[in-house]
C-alpha cells in the first residue's frame, strides 16, 4: 500500500499537466489540440499556428507554472520562521 502524500502527488503532478496542456489550449485563436502537439513536436502545421503556440502560449504557461512555484516556495519561507 503506498503512502497518502506519494499518492496525492501522483494526483497533483497529473492535474499539473492537465492544466498546463488546457493552458495552451485556451486563448483568442481557437487551435485544436492536433495541432498544438504538432507545433511542439515538429508535425506539419502552418507557420501562424507554429508562431502562436511557441512564442505566446507555451511561454505564458510557462511563467504561470513558474510563478506558481515561487509563491508556494516563498510561503513556504515566510511560514518556517514565524512558526505558522
Amino acid at each position: 500500500m503506498q503512502r497518502p502524500s506519494t499518492i496525492l502527488f501522483v494526483i497533483l503532478s497529473l492535474l499539473l499537466v492537465i492544466l498546463f496542456v488546457l493552458d495552451l489550449l485556451i486563448g483568442s485563436v481557437h487551435i485544436p489540440l492536433r495541432d498544438i502537439l504538432g507545433a511542439l513536436f515538429g508535425g506539419d502545421v502552418d507557420a501562424a499556428t507554429r508562431l502562436i503556440v511557441w512564442e505566446i502560449r507555451l511561454n505564458q504557461a510557462i511563467v504561470a507554472v513558474l510563478a506558481r512555484i515561487a509563491l508556494s516556495a516563498s510561503g513556504l519561507q515566510m511560514q518556517t520562521p514565524l512558526r505558522n
